[in-house]
């Protein structure tokens, strides 16, 4: 599966550079005009190009009309697979932009064309993209069942050089399944069928490498890699040869060779930014980075890449948040657009039908004038038709430029959304707790519950601030420990002292340290004040060359070491791997009762970006 995202983002990059430049208008006649003159073929196998690299460049609506008008040229010819293929353009169209039912309905009626023009391989790719639709929506039987029917019409016209590609995507579909046995044995036939028919199977070869790895047959992935990657280069697939470099440092990381896996994966990132890799492409590259460099026990390195693999990450989903916002704007605008192409479409059919009756009823020379005066009006006609387009594309990008506040406000409504989703799910755990029997079970809901709270907090604060990627620690530590107080019915009789500096802290480390807090803190509750008379709690967070927190209580203490064994409740375990994951270090200690002291990474000039803003 990961094979296959990486050959999507980096076919989306690609595209048809050739018509990248060419400017086409969004109205047909414009379409027509850029085509003139060839050959109803020729033209027809241009626009197809055309339409597929508009696509590629997200360009959905002058895609739309150009595929009316490829269909225009389809109609033309008396094979019926030249309507098939419109309708491939068009499902590739509906697909792009994620409409998976719109584009099965245009593979379905592409499939009725190509039965009707006897075209048996077309229709075996069509039954292959329906079922990879279906695979990408993770429905594996009707996947499967699609491919099934391939191997039905494969068979029965002796296509089996076609299976190479259809036992491929069965294997997958097993591979999911974790069907590994049945896989690797799909897998075989279709490299068996190429090398029988003398294809190429290099994809077919990285199916097994991925597939072996799933099973945990790591040396066989690692050894299949390497006979991929000798292959690729002495095919001179360029492209190929990189998605090994990608993806085989994953295998040699569980085989703990840790020097290669870097050697391979440098030359990933080289490879990568040599061909201007997707997104997708470079967040699997720096999330390898990051595992390599916390193999080496290189923190600093390991926080380094990491943070370009979540900003590569956030990239992805920005992209997708605007791209949703642009069509948003320009659907209704699109649909008003496609009713003038359809009526300019019938207004000239209706005006060449005229012209023909006229024809046969006057001289040549009235035929001429008549000609002349009819194209002098279609071309005005066709001016003010531009000159209104250019008008409402106007309009279009005035409104886009407003979409960068726009953006803001949606930002803080998904943080909205969130802290109300979390909100719901915590009431749920307590209606759970309600009707439960166990008291441990009643406390393990419950302090699920409780976590779930420390975490809407954070998303309460960013949507109620100009700020939605910082939290205020000062505001949020206060409101989450009144919050326990009050849970655990302390409002009264504990003596808190917070010393919380004004801080202010990306989310990726607000969220983790809130847990922390939230974990200590319910300790301090459950355990600490049991024989106390009056309970005192001590909480501060400040910083100077490190960002230090602090938790402190006046209860009987803890032993360090007993704290620190292995197998102990969830709760510690939550907070070892809190610590380890923002790269800090903990210290437990007994000093008049148990003190928890939290060491972050320095915060000074080199502070990292998502780690902390300090108000002076």
């Amino acid at each position: 599966m990961k094979f296959r995202l990486l050959l999507i983002s980096l076919l989306a990059f690609g595209g048809f550079k050739s018509f990248s430049q060419s400017g086409a208008g969004n109205n047909l006649a414009s379409v027509e005009n850029q085509f003139e003159g060839m050959s109803d073929s020729a033209r027809f196998e241009k626009v197809t190009a055309y339409c597929d690299s508009l696509v590629d460049q997200h360009k959905y609506t002058e895609a739309l009309t150009g595929t009316v008008y490829l269909m225009q040229i389809a109609r033309r010819f008396s094979d019926r697979s030249f309507i098939g293929r419109a309708y491939l353009a068009t499902a590739y169209l509906e697909k792009s932009q994620n409409k998976s039912s719109e584009a099965i309905t245009q593979y379905q009626k592409a499939y009725e064309e190509f039965i009707a023009a006897g075209n048996f391989r077309k229709q075996v790719r069509v039954l292959q993209m329906i079922a990879g639709i279906y695979l990408d929506l993770n429905d594996l039987k009707l996947s499967e069942y699609y491919c099934q029917r391939a191997l039905v019409i494969i068979d029965k016209n002796n296509l089996q050089s076609l299976k190479t590609s259809i036992y491929t995507d069965l294997a997958t579909i097993e591979d999911i399944r974790k069907n590994y046995n049945k896989a690797l044995q799909y897998n075989s036939d279709a490299i068996r069928i190429a090398k029988e028919n003398n294809l190429i199977y290099l994809e077919t070869l990285l199916n097994r490498c991925i597939i072996l790895k799933n099973a945990g047959e790591y040396q066989k992935s690692a050894d299949s890699y390497l006979e991929c990657l000798k292959q690729a280069r002495a095919q001179k697939e360029s492209f190929v040869e990189g998605i090994v470099y990608v993806n085989l440092p994953n295998t040699l990381l569980a085989l703990n060779r840790v020097a290669e896996a870097e050697t391979y994966i440098n030359k990933a990132l080289d490879w990568a930014k040599s061909i201007q890799a997707g997104l997708n492409v470079m967040v699997s590259i720096y999330e390898t980075i990051t595992m390599i460099n916390e193999k080496k026990g290189d923190y600093k390195q390991a926080l380094f890449s990491q943070k370009r693999w979540y900003a590569y990450r956030d990239s992805i989903l920005n992209e997708e948040k605007s791209r949703q916002l642009i069509e948003t704007e320009t659907q209704f605008q699109t649909r008003e657009k496609q009713q003038q192409i359809q009526q300019l479409d019938e207004d000239n059919r209706s005006k060449k039908k005229q012209l023909w009756w006229l024809a046969a009823g006057v001289s040549i020379l009235l035929i001429l004038l008549v000609v002349e005066l009819l194209q002098y009006r279609k071309i005005q006609s066709v001016n003010r038709q531009l000159n209104h387009t250019n008008l409402t594309l106007g309009k279009a990008n005035q409104q886009i430029s407003m979409q960068s506040g726009q953006l803001k406000q949606l930002m803080q409504e998904l943080h909205h959304r969130v802290k109300n989703n979390l909100a719901i799910i915590s009431s749920l755990l307590y209606l759970q707790a309600n009707r439960l029997d166990d008291k441990k079970a009643v406390q393990a809901v419950l302090d699920g519950q409780q976590r779930v709270e420390a975490m809407s907090l954070i998303h309460q604060q960013l949507y109620q601030t100009d700020n939605v990627t910082r939290v205020g620690m000062q505001e949020y530590i206060s409101d989450l420990v009144k919050g326990l107080m009050q849970s655990f019915h302390y409002q009264e009789k504990l003596d808190l002292t917070l010393q919380v500096e004004d801080i202010s802290l990306d989310v990726e480390l607000a969220v983790p340290l809130g847990l922390i807090i939230n974990e200590l803190v319910t300790n301090v509750f459950k355990h600490a004040f049991n024989q106390v008379q009056q309970p005192g709690l001590i909480i501060r967070l400040w910083h100077t060359d490190h960002l230090f927190l602090e938790v402190k209580d006046n209860g009987p203490g803890v032993d360090p070491e007993t704290w620190k064994k292995a197998g102990q409740t969830f709760g510690k375990r939550l907070v070892i791997s809190l610590v380890k994951q923002a790269g800090g270090a903990l210290q437990v200690s007994s000093d008049q009762g148990a003190r928890f002291l939290l060491t972050l990474p320095a915060v000074s000039e080199n502070l990292p970006d998502f780690l902390a803003e300090v108000k002076e």
